[in-house]
């Protein structure tokens, strides 16, 4: 599936390079991103999980004058959230990395002759590749799971979804000349824990678990 993937993506490049041609511009991105779960009881204290990304993509101009563009790109980005439970203590980690398509409707608005400040949205879709679920002392249990072990979000233990998918609700920043520099937020739409509250003291307790992701991008126009 993964080949049969990569091969799709390599088609649709080519083909949208044949296309355009000249009029494309590619470019690579990587920065820190910020993530949470939509949804915390309220005995609980949200962190927040650090994580990274690093994706490339390509800038298609809609308008004759180059101030609009359709930006689609893929990126590795992990998202998650951590929180400290007030209720019995300790701290739980949830870390997932996803693969992720990303389609966003730019505008540039052109300031002297070096610099642009974008400001656009869109949407995304994410297939989850790896996860892992860790707690401190003061939580015995997570689903059964002993503190010091760390498995996968994904299995049926934990029972996560690996797909997501949901609103980038900005995209600003500011660009001179190849530079670019964005601050991005996503909004999922899919629960990761199936309205179940994973913690053992609070089990079954209606619970959200949506992905909100911010991210903090440095990039550079090839």
């Amino acid at each position: 599936m993964k080949i049969r993937l990569a091969v799709t993506l390599l088609f649709f490049a080519l083909s949208v390079y044949h296309t355009w041609g000249q009029k494309v511009e590619p470019f690579v991105k990587g920065g820190l991103t910020i993530g949470l779960f939509d949804g915390t009881a309220a005995s609980d204290e949200d962190v927040g999980h650090i994580g990274l990304n690093i994706g490339a993509g390509i800038r298609l101009p809609v308008n004759k004058s180059r101030t609009s563009f359709l930006e689609p790109a893929f990126e590795l980005i992990s998202k998650g959230n951590v929180y400290d439970v007030r209720k019995g203590g300790g701290r739980v980690s949830f870390s997932l990395w996803y693969l992720e398509t990303q389609v966003d409707f730019v505008y540039h608005w052109q300031i002297g002759k070096h610099w642009t400040i974008p400001i656009g949205t869109g949407l995304y879709g994410a297939y989850g590749i790896s996860s892992r679920i860790s707690t401190t002392n003061g939580i015995t249990w997570f689903r059964g799971i002993p503190v010091g072990e760390a498995p996968s979000m994904f299995d049926n233990v934990v029972g996560a979804n690996r797909w997501d998918a949901g609103w980038r609700v900005w995209t600003v920043g500011v660009e001179y000349d190849k530079f670019m520099f964005r601050w991005d937020f996503e909004l999922g739409f899919f629960s990761q824990f199936h309205n179940r509250m994973p913690y053992g003291l609070e089990s079954g307790k209606k619970y959200h678990g949506n992905n909100w992701v911010m991210s903090l991008n440095v990039g550079y126009c090839l």
